[in-house]
């Protein structure tokens, strides 16, 4: 949704046009926590394979 504001906008009608927005669900890295399980394998092998630049 897009509300546009000119300078001629009441606050009123501003906050009515906030008021319908919908409310956003905020997520955390909990949301996320394990969704890739099994791809990389451990975490702390992968990084070392990633980062072994001299072998």
């Amino acid at each position: 949704m897009v509300i546009t504001i000119n300078k001629d906008t009441k606050a009123e009608e501003i906050n009515e046009a906030l008021k319908k927005l919908p409310k956003s669900k905020k997520k955390s890295l909990r949301s996320f926590y394990g969704k890739l399980k099994g791809v990389f394998g451990d975490g702390m092998e992968y990084q070392k394979k990633i980062r072994d630049e001299w072998d």
